[in-house]
């Protein structure tokens, strides 16, 4: 026959165990949620330089992350974007290797797109969906269309995309072109 008094502590132990666990759970969840939030602000940066590379690259390398900060500072301001392009063009242009792990492109900024005058007239919203390839020079080469919205809505997403700055992918220390999913999205106020 069960004893009272041993089924309490029996329960007792199993809260005490589980509400240790929810507390050890919720200080992961909070570490885990501060990691990811410095990740996600990192992940608009131009990494840190973490392979060999010569004393040259280090410093092309400096400079294009101080052009890329620029670029997110100014709010992707023209003259900020040709100087992180033309860093981009210098590293190839010298063959230098990026100090960097492979892996994909990193948007460290993106244009909002302009709403036409006669979309806005229309109350026309909705999403736009593309695939955009961005190349090795960091530079958009095709926008193309997946999901249409608007002829004029359209060709200002297409133009958005374009004026996006990137760090672009990396495969073997190198910058390579690849193709990503893009959404730009339209709402009436």
């Amino acid at each position: 026959m069960f004893h009272p008094l041993r089924i309490f502590i029996a329960l007792a132990v199993v809260l005490f165990a589980t509400s240790g666990a929810a507390v050890a759970q919720s200080t992961n969840d909070q570490d885990w949620a501060k990691k990811r939030a410095l990740e996600m602000i990192r992940a608009h940066e131009v990494p840190e330089a973490t392979l060999p590379c010569t004393p040259d690259e280090a410093q092309w390398w400096n400079d294009l992350r101080a052009a890329g900060k620029a670029v997110n500072a100014s709010g992707g301001r023209r003259q900020e974007r040709e100087k992180f392009i033309a860093l981009l063009k210098e590293g190839r242009d010298k063959s230098y290797q990026v100090p960097i792990p492979d892996g994909g492109a990193r948007f460290l900024w993106k244009s909002e797109p302009l709403y036409t005058d006669e979309a806005r007239n229309k109350l026309i919203k909705g999403s736009i969906a593309m695939v955009v390839e961005l190349l090795p020079d960091g530079t958009v080469g095709e926008a193309r269309i997946v999901q249409a919205l608007d002829p004029g809505l359209d060709r200002n997403a297409q133009e958005a995309a374009r004026r996006t700055v990137f760090l672009p992918k990396i495969k073997d220390r190198k910058f390579v072109a690849s193709f990503v999913p893009m959404t730009m999205s339209f709402d009436v106020y």
